[in-house]
């Protein structure tokens, strides 16, 4: 009994908080059977505690995964997309394409701003700030900047009215003069604002998704204030 203290190995040989065998097994069986859906260490971890089937960390999991050798599926890579070219009646002129685009500030995270530029002449023609973020901004901007651009005559009502009532002309020559330039945002993509934007004879000309190089024109000046 004597230095036993001192020669003994401090603790017990196996922790009392240490990971049980049949936790393993759960995490090993959650993977196989979840784990091509998850794709996720840490949405199997949450996925386990959903399930009921095991309680754990999710670097807990990674630390199993890792040491039994499993590998989860990786997602595939995203096809990369060729830019679409704009339309040929959209001449690189001042006056005929629009860019707009939606920021928010940091100091104020329940407000955003919606701003509308020319592409060519880079002329910041509207900007609304608002609480919401809807197709009601995108059409409220738009009249300001048409307005502002002298444009407020493509503005046509009764064209406005056949088209929230389902009536698409056809082979109509007011249809289109404009074309908005954007992200696939709701706001964007919404029946409210194609409605919209086509009673002004504007059309829609959206980036690529994930790519938002395809706006940087609008984020640019949005972000340094670059309108004035």
């Amino acid at each position: 009994m004597l230095d036993r203290l001192t020669d003994a190995k401090p603790g017990p040989d196996v922790p009392l908080h240490a990971l049980l065998d049949w936790e393993r097994a759960a995490i090993v069986k959650l993977a196989a059977e979840w784990g091509e859906i998850d794709r996720s260490h840490r949405k199997l971890a949450h996925c386990g505690s959903r399930l009921e089937l095991v309680y754990v960390s999710e670097s807990t999991v990674l630390r199993v995964l890792v040491a039994e050798g499993v590998h989860l599926p990786e997602r595939p890579a995203r096809e990369r997309r060729d830019k679409r070219p704009f339309p040929e009646w959209a001449e690189l002129v001042p006056g005929v394409i629009f860019i707009y685009d939606f920021t928010h500030f940091a100091g104020l995270p329940k407000w955003c701003a919606i701003a509308v530029l020319d592409v060519v002449s880079r002329k910041w023609l509207a900007t609304v700030v608002s609480a919401e973020e809807t197709s009601t901004q995108v059409e409220v901007t738009f009249t300001r900047a048409l307005v502002e651009d002298g444009k407020e005559y493509l503005l046509d009502q009764p064209l406005l009215d056949e088209l929230a009532c389902g009536v698409v002309p056809d082979n109509d020559e007011r249809l289109p003069v404009l074309l908005a330039v954007s992200d696939n945002g709701p706001q964007m993509t919404s029946k409210a604002t194609a409605v919209f934007m086509a009673g002004a004879r504007i059309a829609q000309h959206f980036g690529r998704p994930g790519t938002p190089n395809d706006q940087t024109q609008v984020a640019y000046c949005t972000s340094s204030g670059c309108g004035g």
